[in-house]
Parts: structure tokens; sequence; C-alpha cells
């Protein structure tokens, strides 16, 4: 059966998204979509990637890039810009392609996402269960926030200094924010 709460149907994006050269998200009915980032966010992203695989190289962990879309239930569909599960990943689909379990989620704000990072996303990966941390980093100045789950919900931490470590507590190490923007032009 079709589950089906907005415009379209869960079986309609995923023939969409498939076929298309952009990759959509998809929440309740609505396809959202994901065009290129700038030369900033792809160099966040790249270098978020980078720090993530060098620090969970010894881990039972597998760093992810942003082709790996994440189901958060069965009518919403996210592409975090980089994610990492730990222990076996398990999928929703038999091409593994849709990933049930990240451990860690990254996004890179931009333009056309910046209040759904903030604000929607921090609710929508707060309802996977596995994922023990979210991690925003803004493209335009040097500025992370780091959702880790708690008991009692998020705990947020803000970090705006290139010298801040971000203790990635459910990965067991940490990243300074002067690795994740190196090199990075940023709009002054």
């Amino acid at each position: 059966m079709a589950v089906q709460i907005g415009q379209m149907t869960v079986e309609e994006y995923l023939a969409i998204d498939e076929a298309s050269e952009i990759q959509h998200e998809f929440i309740d009915g609505d396809l959202i979509p994901m065009p290129g980032g700038s030369l900033p966010h792809n160099s966040i992203v790249a270098r978020a990637i980078g720090a993530l695989l060098s620090a969970v190289d010894d881990l039972d962990c597998t760093v992810l890039a942003s082709q790996m879309r994440v189901q958060i239930d069965e009518t919403k569909y996210l592409y975090p810009d980089a994610s990492v599960v730990c222990g076996e990943p398990a999928y929703a689909d038999d091409n593994e392609v849709i990933l049930l379990n990240p451990t860690v989620v990254v996004e890179v704000t931009s333009p056309s996402s910046i209040e759904r990072d903030h604000v929607n996303k921090v609710e929508l990966y707060g309802a996977v269960p596995s994922i023990q941390g979210y991690l925003i980093l803004d493209q335009k100045r040097v500025f992370a926030k780091w959702y880790t789950r708690s008991e009692s919900g998020w705990h947020l931490r803000q970090f705006t200094d290139p010298a801040d470590e971000i203790e990635l507590a459910p990965l067991g190490c940490a990243i300074a924010l002067s690795q994740l923007y190196r090199g990075v032009k940023l709009d002054s």
C-alpha cells in the first residue's frame, strides 16, 4: 500500500528522486529540492568528512557522504551532508541507499536550508533513536552547534573560537573547529 500524507506518495518520491539529477528531501508528501552547494559549503562538507574519517579510523564506524538518504520515519527522508554509522548499518531497502541507523549526522547550512537545519531538522533527527549527535556547521562564519542526545532531549553546545574542540562523545573522539574551516574562504 502506498503511504501518502501530502501531495505525493513515498513510492512516487523515491522514483522521482532516483531519476533526478539533484537530490530531494521528502517530508510528509512535500518534495524539497537539494541543489548543489556553494564552494564554502562543499569545502566545509569535505573537511568534515575528512575529519570524521580520521577521527573514527580505529573504530567500528563508517563515514558516509551526502548521497546516503536517511529515513526518519515512513514519510520523512533527509540527505545529511555527512553521517556516521557505528556498528552494522541497517537499511530500509535492498539497494542499501536508505539508512535507518546513523549515529551522528552533519549539516552545513546554506541560505536555502538554514532555518530547516536549525529548527526543523533538530526535531526530525531527534525522532531517530540511533542518532546520538547532530552537528550543524555554518558556511558563512566559523560557527558550530553540536546537539547530543540526553534523557531529557537534545543538549546543545555552540562553538565560535577556531581553537575550540568539539567533543563527539557518541564517537569517542574530538574535532577541532579550525580543522573544519581550514582554508575555507568565508564571507567577511
